[in-house]
């Protein structure tokens, strides 16, 4: 820039450089009308994005869940009871030998018929008693080498339901065997032991709530529901009595005592605690 007169003139003269103006932009009414509902679609998006981003609450924490499945106190009480045998399993067996493994056969055959006999007129019924151990071996003389006869034989299991009769019994079907008979085994058993289990059961379960409740006291708790039982059963078993493989024959009752039998229950008992 540079000021001066103008030739011919006494007035300065002087010049400034300025930014060109901006045009303002005009949208017609009739614009702004039809795009009206488009924009107010725009504005209330808008809007609910910023109320989901700004209304975001802080995470909340769970609350502590039911105890785990094993909670609580889990004891083993036991439980026995008794109960005299009701019945009387014997073996009666029946052996002869020969110098022909035909005879041996034969005499030990004919003693065990007597023996069946002899069980059927006495009372016993035919589905307590079974034949078992039919056998014929070979006998040898005194070094073991030369056969020199045979041994034929069989047993026969019998079950007496009849502990007053019994002894009778016995004694019958060995008189009716002879020499061939013998008496392997006598053993009792309870025919039915659900009574003393459900006896057994109560003790047994009776002893893990005393125990249980002990433990309850000592955490300053109580017991709440039963949660879990498991069972273990020792049945009555077997009783056996002494007799003895040798010859027996007898005229009168051979003396018989049943005893006792036990069953014991162990439970293992799982209560809640409150």
């Amino acid at each position: 820039m540079r000021s001066g007169s103008a030739h011919g003139t006494g007035r300065p003269v002087t010049a400034s450089l300025s930014q060109p103006a901006v045009p303002s932009l005009e949208v017609p009414v009739s614009v702004v009308r039809r795009f009206a509902p488009l924009l107010a679609a725009l504005a209330v998006g808008s809007a609910v994005v910023a109320a989901v981003i700004v209304g975001v609450p802080d995470p909340v924490e769970a609350a502590p869940g039911h105890p785990p499945a094993d909670a609580g106190v889990e004891v083993q009480g036991v439980g026995t009871a008794t109960g005299t045998p009701d019945v009387l399993h014997v073996t009666v067996g029946v052996e002869a030998g020969a110098a022909a493994v035909g005879d041996a056969l034969s005499a030990a055959n004919d003693a065990a018929a007597k023996v069946l006999d002899a069980l059927r007129r006495a009372g016993v019924a035919d589905a307590d008693v079974q034949t078992q151990n039919v056998h014929v071996y070979p006998r040898y003389d005194g070094n073991g080498q030369d056969v020199n006869g045979y041994l034929a034989g069989q047993d026969v299991a019998v079950t007496l339901r009849d502990l007053g009769t019994a002894g009778a019994t016995i004694s019958t079907a060995v008189d009716a065997g002879g020499d061939a008979a013998r008496l392997q085994g006598v053993v009792y058993e309870l025919d039915d032991d659900s009574a003393l289990r459900s006896k057994a059961r109560d003790l047994a379960f009776a002893d893990a709530r005393a125990t249980a409740e002990q433990y309850a006291k000592l955490a300053g708790r109580e017991l709440g529901d039963v949660v879990l039982v498991r069972e273990q059963v020792t049945p009555s078993g077997p009783v056996p009595m002494a007799a003895g493989d040798a010859a027996m024959s007898t005229a009168s009752a051979v003396p018989i005592a049943p005893g006792t039998t036990d069953v014991t229950v162990t439970a293992d008992v799982r209560w809640s605690l409150r």
